[in-house]
Parts: C-alpha cells; structure tokens; sequence
C-alpha cells in the first residue's frame, strides 16, 4: 500500500479536480489476474477493500435531479458499490458495480431515452480536460459516455454519446465488452452486478470515426485521468422524466468525467498472488502434458 499513499501525497493537490482535493484509484491488474468479464465479481475479491472501493459516502445526487446531500442514499431503495482497475499490457480500463435496488425498473418502449429506466453511465475522458474543455463544439470527442440498461429491450441495452453508436465501440469487440447478472427478482428487490472493460480513446471525429482515425490513450502507471460513473435509479412508471436518484461520482452532472483516477502500481499483495498463480499454472500444465503422453 506504501505505493498508493506515495501517490496520493505527491499529486493529489496538484491535479484533482472535482471533487477539488479528492483522488479515486483503480487497481493493477497483473496480466494472470485481471478480471473475466462475465458479470461475476469474485474474482475483484483480490483487491483491498481500502482504496480500491467506493461505496455510497461517496457518491453525489446532482443539483439537477434530488439535490441531496452527498452520501444521503437510503439503502432500504439503492446500495451501491464501484471498483475500478486496468492493466498496463492490454492497455484496459476496467469497471465493476454491484448495486443493490428496490425496483428494477425497464418500462420504456422501444426506441425510447434509455434514461427512462435503470441505467449505468460509465464517463471517460483521459486526456484529463476540464469539464469545460469536454467535448468542444467543432473538435474531436475527448469524453465518451458508455451508457447500459439491462435486460435489453429487442437486443438494445447500449449507446454511446455524444457520437451515436459505432459497430468498433460496442459490446463483445476488441475495444469493449460488458457483461451482467442479478440475483433476486429481475423487475423488483434485486442486486445487479455490472462489469466493462475497455480501451480508452483520447480523441475521435464526430463522423466516420474508426480506429486507424482515431487517438488511442496509452495508459501509464502513476498517471492521471477523468473517470466518473453514474446509476440512474428510476422507481415509478415513466410520466415525467422522475428519478428517485441519480448516483454520481460527480457533483456535476451526468455525461462528463469529472473524477481523478489515479492508475496505480501493482499491490504487493498482488504480485506475489500473481507470482504464486504463475506457479501453479505451469505446474499444472507440467502434470497435464505427462497424461498428455
């Protein structure tokens, strides 16, 4: 942990920006240990709790919506928890959210908003512009928003702003995948658990974006960038746009990453558990080849 308080107490003044002063961090992964991404969070379990997790003390409601004091989340109707990694060799960021609700609720019709319903926002921005500098008018997108309402809807769960969807940015490619899963009543008193991961993009046009077009970010270690993730929790039938609370990272709005995420050195924890699994690996691919014989 010596590694991620150094961090802290070298750039976190120098650099935040909302909250001012505050810094969130995702997780190391060594390449043997980064997460599946099968909407099953066991295998984040590796992570210490402390400074990798972010629960509900931590999350705002923005102005535009309840205007509720931060942390004020009643987990009788939502309980929710984020942990976010990458991994240096893939060059991926990786998210996973348990979120515990009273209601599921997926009541649109097709073709509707996805924010009429239970949705998870995913904002990245990691050339670390200022919410102001996101997503100029006549530029390049510097800030794209992965936005997810599951179960699908005639196949739709995904889209991307503010540039529509791309067949290269959508789920199952080499730049994204997502997956979920609940237990409980999927309309009713349930948990889901979200997890993406996916390869930041620091610029890309607003028509005929492709990758060779593109501006791939080339994450380091120790570097900062703009994260946030939002949950849209929506109890009642549709009428007026009605949320019961709009769980954000950021005291903003949605739609824009706002949050300095610093990407962290390997735990030592988890070098060793890595050094441990390579062990094992290889010893049993050694007891495998003899019965191979």
């Amino acid at each position: 942990m010596c590694s991620v308080f150094l961090v802290f107490g070298t750039i976190s003044v120098a650099n935040a920006h909302l909250p001012p002063g505050e810094l969130f961090f995702a997780a190391q992964f060594p390449d043997n240990l980064v997460p599946t991404i099968d909407g099953e969070h066991s295998d984040w379990d590796i992570l210490p709790e402390s400074p990798y997790s972010i629960f509900n003390d931590r999350l705002f409601d923005p102005a535009q919506f309840q205007q509720a004091a931060r942390g004020e989340i009643d987990i009788s109707d939502a309980n929710i928890r984020h942990r976010f990694g990458w991994n240096e060799n893939s060059n991926m960021i990786y998210l996973a959210s348990q979120i515990y609700d009273n209601i599921h609720n997926i009541d649109r019709s097709f073709g509707d908003c996805h924010c009429l319903d239970d949705n998870w926002e995913i904002e990245i921005n990691p050339d670390h512009s200022a919410s102001e500098e996101q997503n100029l008018e006549g530029n390049p997108v510097n800030n794209i928003s992965y936005k997810w309402v599951v179960p699908p809807l005639d196949g739709v769960y995904q889209s991307i702003e503010p540039i529509g969807d791309l067949a290269w940015l959508s789920d199952d490619t080499e730049f994204v995948d997502m997956s979920w899963s609940f237990t409980g009543e999927q309309f009713g008193e349930s948990t889901y658990f979200y997890e993406i991961r996916l390869i930041p993009i620091d610029a890309l046009p607003r028509e005929g974006a492709t990758p060779d077009n593109s501006s791939i970010h080339d994450l380091e270690e120790e570097e900062i960038i703009h994260m946030s993730v939002t949950m849209g929790d929506i109890d009642v039938e549709q009428a007026n746009h009605a949320y019961n609370g709009f769980w954000s990272l950021s005291p903003e709005s949605c739609c824009k990453g706002v949050n300095d995420f610093v990407m962290a050195p390997v735990e030592p924890a988890l070098e060793e558990l890595s050094a441990a699994t390579a062990v094992e690996e290889t010893s049993w691919g050694h007891i495998k080849a003899g019965f191979d014989r």
